[in-house]
């Protein structure tokens, strides 16, 4: 699970990871599960969250990724 910090109006990228083969479908890239979300806290314009997604998918913040 990543616990990110997101203020107002930034965001988070979920997308294929780096490494999947591209002829997957759905049902193969959600075999393992769903994608879920959950909120943890928030504080004036931050909130504090956890995703949990399977291990095909690649999570982001936005702006991280190019930073890589």
């Amino acid at each position: 699970m990543l616990i990110v910090s997101r203020r107002d109006a930034e965001s988070i990228l979920i997308r294929p990871g780096d490494d999947i083969d591209m002829s997957m479908t759905l049902g193969d890239l959600f075999r393992d599960g769903p994608i879920e979300i959950t909120i943890f806290s928030s504080n004036g314009n931050r909130v504090k969250m956890g995703v949990q997604a399977p291990g095909q998918l690649a999570i982001w913040r936005k702006g991280a990724e190019e930073a890589a």
